[in-house]
């Protein structure tokens, strides 16, 4: 399988250096495994016979890695040239028009390439058109970084839970929000210090508006409605309230009744994303910068998955994806 990487920023350098120290258990699956194209904001590498993964991931640029890169070309050029069978997104999320990653997913899937991506934009903006795309030209589009990071929530109810029906979904879906509210309830300290050392630590997004006032946490239930629950939602459709209102006598007060104050994600017969009273003892109460997702299903009942939501975590949802991918194609 001959897969090209499009974005080479943190997840893209992130996943080329695990591909480097996977190579053994991918070769394994497939002899025939090669990274022979990665796509930059500048422009564009690309090898027919495979790119050196020990190389590419000691270069801090795409453009360091080879005098043949083809600068000032556009990642679209790569993906309509490449001959690849699997593209792997990475470029920044954009929840606006989801571009320039809804194109590239388009070019992919119309070329027959299956796609994994990290990206939530495209999903957001267009994720019925996407999977009906994908259905239509026969390959796998792949999304389980999108949502939660490590959490292998879409691996999970699509293999594990194939006979149940998913009734609620509910979750802590933005470590950033969680480590604020945990800063509040640990120390005391307001929502201004605690959003303050979050940003020195480097874990909110470069416009922290995006996790305080509920954004990412409703793209993320935008995805989940969609893929888990077979709707038809828009980002539009997610009623929402950040975080900013939330005061530490009001932390305090929940604390003294045994409760803890959350931003949670739910998804029922309406989608919200609100600061929730949860009790001290649900498995929802976790801290720092932990995510959580609760689903309620006919069958199995109440199951909780907790773990890391963002950061080099995320690359192990999106290596996984890769493996399924390649190991479905071994079976066809």
């Amino acid at each position: 399988m001959k897969l090209i990487l499009v974005g080479f920023g943190f997840i893209g350098k992130s996943l080329t250096e695990a591909i480097y120290q996977k190579r053994d258990l991918l070769n394994k699956i497939d002899k025939g495994f090669k990274l022979v194209g990665v796509g930059a904001r500048d422009g564009y590498l690309y090898d027919g016979e495979g790119l050196s993964l020990e190389k590419l991931s000691s270069s801090r640029r795409v453009s360091e890695y080879s005098p043949d890169f083809f600068k000032g070309k556009s990642s679209i050029e790569l993906i309509e040239n490449a001959e690849a069978d699997l593209m792997v997104e990475a470029t920044p999320t954009n929840i606006v028009d989801g571009e320039p990653g809804l194109t590239h997913i388009e070019k992919a899937l119309a070329r027959g390439m299956h796609v994994v991506t990290a990206n939530k934009g495209p999903l957001v903006v267009a994720f019925k058109e996407l999977t009906d795309l994908a259905k239509k030209e026969e390959v796998e589009l792949k999304y389980e970084a999108t949502v939660a990071g490590a959490l292998p929530v879409f691996s999970l109810v699509n293999e594990c839970l194939q006979g149940d029906r998913i009734l609620k979904i509910s979750g802590i879906l933005n470590g950033t929000a969680n480590y604020i509210l945990s800063k509040m309830y640990f120390e005391g300290t307001s929502f201004e210090l605690a959003l303050r050392e979050a940003q020195e630590r480097g874990i909110t997004e470069k416009d922290p508006s995006y996790d305080v006032e509920g954004i990412d946490a409703a793209c993320k239930v935008v995805i989940l409605a969609n893929a888990l629950m077979g709707r038809n939602v828009k980002f539009s459709h997610v009623e929402r309230v950040g975080i900013r209102r939330v005061t530490p006598e009001a932390v305090s007060l929940a604390k003294k009744s045994g409760y803890v104050i959350k931003l949670i994600g739910t998804i029922d017969k309406v989608l919200e994303v609100a600061p929730k009273l949860i009790p001290e003892t649900h498995p929802l109460c976790v801290h720092g910068t932990l995510n959580a997702l609760h689903l309620e299903t006919d069958l199995a009942g109440e199951i909780t998955l907790i773990g890391y939501g963002a950061g080099k975590q995320t690359i192990s949802a999106v290596l996984n994806d890769i493996i399924s991918v390649m190991k479905n194609q071994t079976k066809a």
